[in-house]
């Protein structure tokens, strides 16, 4: 909860200076100023030349205009320049966007900026329920009120608002924070801060990673990563060919999915992929949710951070056409030439 200030222009000083001398008061405002750490009551009666019945009847009135702040070192007070600023100059100076409303939501101030924003007056504000004013401009204007009503009550949260104006498409970080006025009411103050670039590159990078994905997820192959010790990251749906669901392998270590005795195989093509960047045509052995062992060939490189630690291992695994499938009578040899289709192979002449 923090406390409502706005100093007028010209600051309190000047009221101040009704009840006390201005040359005493500015002395010891002087003083303050150059004693940032604090002094008490002795030490600022040394330091301007006033007495201390004076000087510290000068205090109390600075510090109930806010001027001064007080704090208590055992026995002694020591005084302090207020750390309450001119809220009314901050407002109008701050590139942020401030709006103070009060437990009605009814606006009671705000900066330019936010009237610039969606192309009102500042005087449409006054007096106005926010929600109303922002209907028809933020999107999701619900969120954003129950952001404001939580606020009102005392409870401070942070909403991403996303804004449609005169063919404007604009974000905002909003903070909405509890206030309380000089009477003892509550209120509420909205931070914003535009964060339009901010969120269309965060959007742009999420097409793209969904395009990469897209593509990943639909080449005729099994892309994984694995981290620096040989838990599987990420891998791709094709991996149902072999009778697992991608999620259920996540965490899992990829020597899990190996036939025991190509363990060693794969160790050393993921070991060569790590030091030499790359390893292509590493051939094992892996076992599908029935167990049925499939010949897979893998081509593998090293990932690694910005500082070139290898941080694990990706790839692409395919079923090694040169090994018949289970079922199939008729294989191909490895490496064996064919014919056209429908061709006889020749027969060699017996010289008749």
């Amino acid at each position: 909860m923090i406390n409502y200030l706005t100093l007028v222009r010209n600051g309190t000083l000047g009221e101040v200076a009704v009840t006390a001398k201005p040359d005493s008061v500015a002395l010891i405002f002087d003083t303050l100023k150059k004693n940032p750490r604090g002094l008490n009551i002795l030490q600022i009666a040394e330091k301007t030349g006033i007495n201390r019945m004076s000087a510290g009847r000068h205090l109390d009135v600075m510090a109930a205009q806010g001027l001064v702040d007080i704090q208590n070192v055992g026995n002694a007070k020591v005084y302090f320049l207020s750390k309450q600023i001119p809220v009314t100059t901050y407002m109008e100076y701050t590139s942020k966007h401030y709006c103070i409303t009060d437990s009605s939501l009814r606006v009671v101030q705000l900066n330019k900026w936010i009237p610039a924003t969606v192309g009102m007056a500042g005087l449409d504000f006054i007096g106005r329920p926010l929600p109303e004013v922002l209907e028809g401009v933020v999107v999701n204007v619900d969120e954003c009120r129950a952001a404001m009503e939580k606020a009102v009550a005392g409870e401070a949260s942070m909403v991403v608002v996303e804004e449609r104006f005169q063919g404007k498409h604009k974000f905002f970080e909003i903070l909405h924070m509890p206030i309380q006025f000089p009477d003892g009411s509550h209120g509420m103050m909205a931070i914003s801060q535009d964060i339009t670039d901010k969120k269309q590159l965060e959007l742009a990078l999420r097409e793209e990673g969904k395009l990469y994905r897209d593509i990943v997820e639909h080449i005729p192959a099994v892309v994984f990563t694995l981290d620096a010790e040989g838990r599987i990251v990420y891998i791709s749906p094709r991996i149902v060919e072999y009778g697992y669901v991608p999620d259920m392998l996540v965490g899992r270590l990829f020597a899990d999915l190996v036939v025991p005795d190509d363990c060693g195989a794969v160790r050393a093509g993921f070991a060569r992929a790590r030091n030499e960047g790359t390893a292509n045509g590493v051939r094992f052995r892996v076992l599908d949710s029935d167990g049925r062992e499939v010949w897979i060939k893998a081509a593998c490189m090293a990932m690694r951070d910005k500082t070139g630690v290898c941080t694990g291992t990706g790839g692409v695994l395919r079923r090694d056409a040169s090994v018949p499938r289970p079922g199939n009578k008729n294989p191909k040899k490895p490496h064996q030439a064919t014919g056209k289709p429908g061709s006889q192979p020749r027969r060699k002449s017996s010289g008749k």
